[in-house]
């Protein structure tokens, strides 16, 4: 009876997530955003839009992640007001998630927002938090990064040999990272133009052409290495502007021109402004003023682009009201169910009690020892004969499940699904099982499992078993949390406990090591 409910769950659970998966799976949205920020920003964007709000909702866990990547592409596009509130809420979104690499990346390219495009005194927090996060998920590689910053805040303040010398005695280690190339990318790309801006261009040459030399670095993205190159371009095209040597200055804003839609808003406004004013040098003023004209047209923009960023972000912050008031009706709607399901509990313990003191008061008129043995004996039986049935139940399941999956009618599925999920709970027992029963119970399902990862891990406590168990049958958390009538919440710091009790970096390594390992 008990196996039969433990089963029947289970295939309930997998028959609601299954349709619950064919409805939509969001998360897959955020994957392939993530696979399009770098090459093609505006198709990032259209991925992202198409998860529906509020997103809480939707893709649970990964909203720190969606604005991050909103942030990037945003950034590929230019529009730097809505990278600053998209970074934000990537920020408070992955904090609350726990998702410290995703919070670590947001609070870096917060610190590069404000302190090289706003100016502004509270960089540094933004710089000092990103450490922290890094050091949290262990990300290593977030905390060069880190590393480089302070050569990046030397060359922001034209403070070009403080920080030539902080790149330098660092360029080994950056050459080294050969599995991410942009570290040793960033730093040839200050070094060229620091070089520039002091006139060196020997040295400007030299880094310059190493920078070029990571043109087809597979570990790079081609934003970032045409974005740099288009930047330096501009850079060479007024060291030349100002030395009146205007064919070189044509040479390199031509250059630049090629790469123009992967340059940085601050470039493009130079862009404009080094062409109006070499062409008015060379004596082309028609062109000098086409290009002054632009440059006015792209003033304008960012203005507007500003403006509109104000209007969404004071939209996203009603919409987060909304939200809160929304999880508030969850929790008491919650409490109330959490009340209903323990009376039943209750009636049912009532009635098991009931019928075990008549199955006991029955079983007293059994007086021989050969009676007994003869019951025992036919007790056996039937187990037999109803754990055939119990399979003969679960294929019988299957099989609907498979009838209802071939519909192409939605509202046929959920009408079908429903008369299923009516029959699994008519034919069920809502009894619940202790932690310590339930293991004994899962151990009879899968020995080998625990008998081997107990004997790697002794400290694991039952509900650790009983969580990683379910995490190799590929139940995810909202699941387990439903299932075990604990908290989401619950189920991921159980997580964490189990990840750090492995030696695991983070929890998202841990079910592909159960999986790999038992």
């Amino acid at each position: 009876m008990f196996m039969r409910y433990i089963l029947t769950k289970i295939l309930l659970f997998q028959i609601i997530f299954s349709f619950a998966q064919n409805e939509k799976n969001y998360s897959q949205l955020i994957d392939s955003a993530d696979f399009y920020v770098s090459t093609n920003a505006t198709k990032a964007l259209q991925f992202l839009d198409s998860i529906p709000t509020p997103l809480k909702n939707n893709i649970d866990g990964k909203v720190g992640e969606y604005y991050l990547l909103q942030g990037y592409a945003y950034d590929r596009i230019n529009q730097d007001a809505k990278v600053y509130q998209s970074y934000l809420l990537s920020i408070r979104n992955a904090k609350e998630e726990n998702d410290f690499e995703t919070a670590g990346n947001a609070s870096l390219e917060m610190f590069r927002y404000t302190y090289f495009v706003k100016k502004d005194s509270t960089a540094q927090k933004y710089l000092d938090d990103a450490e922290k996060f890094f050091l949290l998920s262990n990300n290593t590689l977030g905390l060069i990064d880190v590393k480089q910053m302070p050569a990046y805040m030397a060359f922001t303040k034209k403070e070009y040999d403080k920080s030539n010398k902080l790149i330098l005695q660092n360029i080994d280690t950056y050459k080294k990272i050969t599995d991410d190339s942009y570290y040793y990318l960033f730093a040839n790309f200050m070094l060229a133009s620091n070089y520039i801006h002091m006139g060196d261009l020997p040295n400007a040459n030299k880094y310059l052409n190493e920078l070029q030399s990571l043109k087809l670095d597979t570990t790079i993205a081609p934003y970032n290495y045409k974005s740099f190159k288009a930047t330096l371009d501009i850079c060479m095209s007024k060291l030349h502007l100002d030395k009146n040597q205007i064919d070189s200055t044509l040479y390199y804003l031509s250059s630049a021109r090629k790469l123009k839609e992967y340059m940085p808003i601050i470039s493009q406004g130079e862009y404009f402004s080094f062409s109006a004013e070499a062409y008015n040098k060379s004596g082309q003023e028609n062109l000098s003023r086409t290009y002054l004209d632009s440059l006015k047209m792209f003033q304008e923009d960012i203005l507007r682009d500003n403006i509109d960023a104000s209007f969404e972000l004071n939209k996203i912050l009603m919409d987060t009201e909304t939200v809160l008031q929304q999880e508030t009706d969850k929790v008491t709607k919650s409490k109330n169910f959490n009340i209903v399901l323990v009376i039943i509990v209750v009636g049912i313990i009532t009635l098991l009690i009931v019928l075990y003191r008549n199955y006991k008061s029955r079983s007293k008129d059994y007086t021989s020892q050969e009676q007994d043995f003869s019951q025992l004996k036919s007790k056996h039986k039937k187990l037999t004969v109803r754990t055939q049935e119990l399979e003969n139940y679960i294929s019988e399941i299957k099989y609907k499940i498979k009838q209802v999956s071939s519909l192409k009618d939605e509202s046929s599925q959920k009408n079908k699904l429903r008369d299923l999920y009516r029959n699994i709970n008519a034919e069920s027992s809502n009894l619940r099982s202790n932690e310590e029963n339930h293991i004994d119970l899962l151990r009879e399902l899968n020995d080998d499992f625990f008998n081997k990862i107990n004997k790697a891990y002794p400290m694991l406590s039952d509900s650790e078993l009983i969580i990683s168990y379910y995490l190799k049958l590929g139940f995810k958390n909202k699941d387990i949390a439903f299932f075990l009538d604990k908290s989401i919440r619950a189920v991921e710091s159980q997580r964490f406990r189990i990840s750090k009790k492995m030696n695991l970096e983070n929890s998202k390594l841990l079910v592909e090591h159960i999986n790999k390992t038992y």
